[in-house]
């Protein structure tokens, strides 16, 4: 394996409860191997325990999604408990295609990374899901049947692993059943340039040898060569939009100016983006919202919604959920989950998502309120196969249109969240009519997450 997790690591896990809410001592955080962090991360992810996006630090969130793990399977005797995580994973049944959550979501971001998926970041299952992973099936040399199963999370999950430590320059050592086909795609490097970086036993590669994915450029290299603009153009990540069948790719050579949407044009890499989150509008509120999405079709951002208001506006939580927004929960009765203890924490989250799917026909995979949650409240949600996301900064009603726009774009990929919102469509207009002079995009929730937010 690409490094083991200590038993230190695991009783600062059990013990994190007892720590200030996003306290971690220093000293655990050094001195752990990146690529054994994220290598745990991707297992964690695609058995539903959030551990996040890999970055391969140790935060909060990791040490919650290590405990929530121990508490459910304990500690082998003998495994590390690296070994003890991928066995599991590797033995994973055919997941169900009603199956959603942060598993899913870990999925859907590393096969769009690859560019097998375009789709929604939503957590959830979809045709257009089950054929990229068909894809990817193929590519690793497993039976193509579109179906989430052991074989192919394990295989993700190691892949995107390679995939970050090659961009991130870590250090990574070859493990059983690596193959250089796959390496290399996995860090999308030109299988003869892997080869050629790679030849000290030939074809193969041995377990434990240090892997080179991107080589050192020759001293004698022609110095007329003609650049790889890849290689030198900077690392802006292009956010997918949330409706990408409205998305034309441009040719680098035309002008970015005239009528783009707010996702095209040659310079959409460097637009403003952030997630948008309305809590707990009233009914005349999301009805002036879908009237000004009909003529800003692409301002969609995140709802969120009480188990008791999805409950008693049924009609309008329908045309919600066809509107192409995206429903979160803000719990079943909007009480702050802070102030609850463990269990009243899970009744909230578990109520809210049989509402909101009853309601909406859709499982709920994102939670999220006005007020930041604490680092213990975080834990008992992740628990639940629920993805909680904390506003970066919230709005309230006062000169709202305004210090609105100027939160979202001095938020970059960040979540602002307001409290308040017009009930007149004209009061939306104003506000999205500014965002598409500054030619901003809306992300998601699954965006964010992705992103490390």
């Amino acid at each position: 394996m690409a490094g083991i997790i200590s038993s230190t690591m695991l009783s600062a896990a059990l013990s994190l409860s007892l720590l200030a809410p996003n306290t971690i001592p220093q000293s655990w955080i050094q001195g752990h191997d990146p690529v054994a962090v994220a290598t745990v991360q991707a297992q964690l992810d695609v058995l539903g325990y959030n551990a996040g996006p890999l970055t391969g630090q140790v935060t909060p969130n990791f040490y919650h999604s290590v405990a929530n793990f121990v508490t459910q399977f304990g500690i082998g005797p003998k495994a590390s408990f690296t070994t003890q995580v991928a066995d599991i994973v590797h033995t994973l049944p055919a997941l169900p295609s009603y199956v959603s959550g942060a598993s899913v979501l870990a999925v859907q971001s590393w096969l769009q990374e690859w560019k097998l998926y375009q789709g929604a970041l939503n957590g959830r299952m979809s045709p257009a899901l089950s054929q990229s992973v068909k894809k990817f099936q193929t590519i690793a040399g497993l039976s193509a049947t579109g179906v989430l199963n052991g074989p192919t999370l394990s295989a993700l999950a190691h892949l995107a692993t390679v995939r970050v430590a090659a961009h991130k320059r870590w250090t990574y050592a070859a493990q059983p059943g690596d193959k250089m086909r796959l390496l290399a795609w996995a860090a999308g490097v030109p299988l003869k340039t892997f080869e050629r970086a790679n030849a000290e036993h030939g074809t193969l590669l041995w377990v434990g040898q240090p892997v080179v994915f991107y080589p050192k450029v020759s001293a004698h290299t022609n110095p007329i060569q003609k650049p790889d603009k890849r290689a030198s153009s900077p690392r802006v990540k292009i956010p997918a939009h949330r409706d990408l069948s409205s998305v034309q790719s441009q040719p680098a050579a035309q002008s970015s100016s005239g009528s783009s949407t707010p996702s095209t044009g040659v310079l959409s890499n460097l637009q403003p983006i952030a997630a948008f989150v309305l809590y707990d509008p009233q009914k005349a509120v999301i009805q002036a919202l879908l009237s000004a999405q009909k003529r800003y079709p692409h301002a969609l951002i995140d709802v969120a919604i009480t188990g008791e208001w999805a409950l008693t506006h049924t009609r309008l939580m329908k045309a919600l959920a066809k509107s192409g927004n995206e429903i979160i929960m803000d719990g079943y009765s909007g009480v702050s989950l802070n102030t609850l203890p463990d269990w009243g924490i899970r009744q909230e989250v578990t109520w809210s998502v049989k509402a909101l799917s009853q309601t909406t026909g859709q499982t709920p995979v994102f939670i999220s309120q006005s007020v930041p949650f604490q680092s213990s409240v975080l834990g008992e949600i992740s628990a639940q196969n629920v993805i909680a996301l904390s506003p970066s900064v919230v709005v309230t009603q006062s000169h709202w249109a305004t210090v609105m726009v100027h939160a979202l774009l001095d938020h970059p990929e960040g979540v602002v969240g307001s409290v308040y919102g017009p009930q007149s469509s004209q009061g939306w207009d104003r506000v999205f009519q500014r965002l598409a002079t500054d030619h901003f995009v809306f992300l998601t929730l699954g965006q964010v997450w992705a992103n490390g937010g």
